[in-house]
């Protein structure tokens, strides 16, 4: 089966919760969300790649997933792949305890550390399924209070998950990936208005051009260019989001050319930076020239 963006990659709301349990094989491509994500593994013999490090998950394990995390996973046929995943609103979250930084904090570690995967220790483990379990149940028993009950409960949620992203800080688990590629998309990821030619990124990880491009592709399934390209437009667009103007934000992305920037994000969502908002709604499959 191949879920595309079109089928589960939009979020018109604060948040989204889905249950879902596959008998069968399951693969799901390189795709990324305009939205943050968290994956509660249940049951299943599944890997999860987020960017180029790839997790065998275990029961109970959580993945934060932050908006513009290219991913994939497979679950293998044979054991039922049973998950609960919630779609979160950036700027809800950014919105809610915002003297502590608001209640993204594990996805900010998602993204700057390159760890996606929280293995949660007891209880915590424990108290984060109970809080899923409630906030199903508060999301399927119509109430006049159900908007305010959901919420509450997935602030309670979001604030173990920020505080146990805090105390797990310093584990490591096993993965497997190319360690050179997690160092470049590391580099990418804090030098997106710089140069960030195949040539520049080879001489920071001494490699040779071709064989970092050939790693790279190996790793992420595309070529460097088309990552980095996705990746500033992606920041472009958070960028427009928080009330930055198209040009100033086109040059936070490497554009030193503003018509050059205009094409680009017009190719990637469908109008020009003067015109994007938010609550349009934007394809979540991963638009990446070959």
């Amino acid at each position: 089966m191949h879920i595309t963006g079109d089928e589960r990659g939009y979020l018109h709301e604060k948040f989204r919760l889905f249950h879902s349990r596959d008998q069968k094989e399951l693969k799901v491509d390189w795709h990324y969300h305009t939205f943050d994500k968290i994956v509660f593994f249940i049951t299943g013999h599944v890997d999860y790649t987020v960017e180029s490090e790839t997790y065998p998950l275990r029961p109970g394990d959580l993945l934060t997933i932050a908006q513009g995390q290219l991913h994939r996973m497979h679950a293998y046929d044979g054991a039922a792949y049973e998950r609960i995943i919630l779609y979160l609103d950036h700027a809800y979250l950014s919105s809610i305890a915002s003297e502590a930084g608001g209640l993204g904090a594990c996805f900010r570690h998602a993204r700057e550390k390159g760890v996606s995967l929280l293995r949660l220790h007891e209880p915590d483990r424990a108290a984060v399924s109970h809080l899923l379990q409630k906030l199903e149940k508060a999301l399927t028993q119509p109430s006049p209070y159900q908007s305010t009950l959901s919420e509450a409960i997935l602030t309670e949620l979001m604030v173990l998950l920020c505080l146990s992203a805090e105390k797990n800080a310093s584990e490591r688990h096993e993965t497997y990936g190319d360690d050179k590629v997690t160092q470049a998309i590391a580099y990418i990821q804090t030098h997106l208005s710089e140069n960030l030619s195949c040539d520049t990124l080879a001489a920071h990880l001494f490699m040779s051009r071709s064989s970092f491009q050939h790693r790279f592709r190996a790793a992420t399934g595309y070529p460097p260019h088309a990552y980095i390209r996705l990746k500033r437009l992606l920041h472009a667009a958070e960028l427009l989001t928080e009330g930055v103007g198209a040009v100033q934000a086109g040059k936070l992305c490497g554009y030193t050319d503003h018509s050059a920037f205009c094409h680009a994000f017009t190719q990637q969502y469908g109008m020009p930076p003067s015109q994007f908002h938010p609550s349009r709604s934007l394809d979540a499959s991963a638009k990446l020239d070959e």
